[in-house]
C-alpha cells in the first residue's frame, strides 16, 4: 500500500476501530479492548515504508462488524 490515498484509508479505518474499542465495543471482550487499542494505533504508523498490513485492516473491519 504505497499508495498515499490508500494509505490514509487504511489508517482512517484503524482510527474507526480504535474508537469502537474506547467506546466499549460489543463485538469485543472488554478485557481486549486496550490491548486491541493499541495494536491498532502503533500498526496505523505503517511499517518503515508506511505500509499498514492487510491482517490488521482486517481486524479493524472485523471490529466494526463489516464484513
Amino acid at each position: 500500500m504505497s499508495n498515499p490515498a490508500l494509505a490514509a484509508r487504511g489508517g482512517d479505518l484503524l482510527q474507526q476501530a480504535i474508537a469502537s474499542l474506547r467506546q466499549e465495543n460489543p463485538l469485543v471482550d472488554p478485557v481486549l479492548y486496550e490491548p486491541l487499542a493499541e495494536l491498532l494505533k502503533d500498526a496505523a504508523h505503517g511499517d518503515d515504508e508506511g505500509v499498514i498490513t492487510p491482517y490488521v485492516e482486517a481486524v479493524a473491519v472485523a471490529l466494526l462488524g463489516r464484513r
